[in-house]
């Protein structure tokens, strides 16, 4: 909270002796600025409070938002578990048929050069295998 170095009481009763003395405009600015003074007392208090109910609704809303979040993640979790492991499978069966396939392919004593680049040429063209040049 902001510390007033000012009393506002104090400054009405100058005022009213202000008044009293005959200086009614100076009494009047002085009571002005009293009231003034309240005003944004009252105002600072205000945002004091608001800012504290703020930041406990902030700190409240980030405790359910986490706690959204984790029971989010416990629901998607199994299934995303299931795709992984789904993917996995199938390329470990992607890969036995190629494997399979190298063998039947060897078996049938085919040159192995020409095997070789059959199968680079399909992991380039897969993607499997990425050539860059640097021509520096």
């Amino acid at each position: 909270m902001i510390e007033l170095k000012t009393n506002p009481d104090y400054l009405t009763r100058l005022a009213s002796d202000t008044i009293e003395a005959g200086r009614d405009q100076t009494g009047a600015d002085i009571n002005a600025a009293a009231h003034d003074i309240k005003n944004l007392r009252d105002y600072a208090e205000g945002l004091e409070r608001s800012t504290h109910q703020m930041s406990g609704e902030i700190q409240s809303i980030r405790t359910q938002r986490d706690e959204a979040a984790a029971a989010l993640l416990a629901i998607i979790r199994p299934e995303l578990q299931k795709m992984i492991e789904q993917e996995l499978e199938t390329a470990i069966d992607d890969l036995k048929d190629r494997m399979s396939d190298l063998d039947d392919r060897l078996e049938r004593l085919e040159d192995p050069a020409d095997i070789i680049r059959d199968e680079v040429r399909d992991m380039v063209r897969d993607g499997e295998i990425v050539v860059s040049v640097d021509l520096a």
